[in-house]
């Protein structure tokens, strides 16, 4: 079992951490709609992303029961968790996610998706295929026995300062970042071993996204960059420092 910090500062820290990396390696969540007219709960898996502030992005076909639902009332909730193939599952952490489901015409926020779950794009571009982001009105965050904590909006999703400037940079940031060699991409994703073999495949201003196959990797920032060149600082100090 996780042990819990005795300082309730530094405990709410981490609890803030382990929430947004949640968030951000997630590519599947429990969605739950309400049915009518009784407003029954309907729970169904969907596959997910984060936008740039890392609120979730959900590509969903307006066919869909959990869409017909939300057509009629936005209120959702979603349930994330972590991968966890040792130990009891209810010891790991996971965050539920409660506000409005509304679509989204960013086309930037359709490309994060797929940069995320490449196998939508056999379906992406269907006619009845939509993307859809949720706008978090409440959190609910528990990161095992006994470290359930109290966490707001405004504390589990960034700031968009400086989003403009770093989506433009970010397929030449990326392909820097690929240039680095296997090795070096392996000590980002956080691991050691050069296989699987890992990929840079997003960014915003709190870190790098990372993939292996199915796998999923975070590089967090211990503080944001809203510029390209800060970005690619932040990026540089910490190849240093591993």
């Amino acid at each position: 079992m996780a042990s819990v910090p005795a300082d309730p500062n530094q405990a709410h820290a981490e609890s803030i951490a382990d929430a947004k990396r949640l968030m951000r390696l997630a590519r599947t969540g429990a969605l739950a709609t309400l049915e009518a007219p009784e407003g029954a709960p309907l729970t169904t898996l969907i596959g997910v992303a984060s936008d740039f502030d890392g609120a979730p992005l959900i590509l969903m076909s307006t066919l869909s029961r959990h869409t017909r639902n939300l057509a009629r009332d936005p209120r959702a909730s979603l349930l994330l968790t972590g991968r966890h193939d040792r130990g009891d599952p209810l010891n790991h952490p996971r965050i539920s996610l409660s506000g409005r489901v509304e679509r989204s015409a960013d086309a930037r926020a359709k490309i994060r998706y797929l940069q995320r779950n490449p196998k939508a794009a056999l379906y992406a571009g269907f006619a009845d295929f939509a993307l859809f982001k949720l706008r978090i009105d409440d959190v609910h965050f528990n990161g095992g026995f006994g470290r359930a904590a109290p966490l707001s909006p405004a504390e589990v999703l960034a700031s968009r300062e400086g989003e403009a400037a770093l989506a433009h940079s970010e397929e030449r940031l990326i392909g820097a970042v690929n240039a680095l060699g296997e090795a070096k991409l392996a000590r980002l994703a956080g691991h050691k071993a050069l296989r699987p073999v890992w990929r840079a495949i997003g960014l915003d201003a709190e870190g790098l996204d990372l993939a292996a196959g199915g796998r999923a990797a975070r590089l967090q920032f211990a503080m944001p960059a809203h510029d390209p060149e800060a970005w690619r600082a932040r990026l540089d100090a910490l190849l240093v420092a591993g």
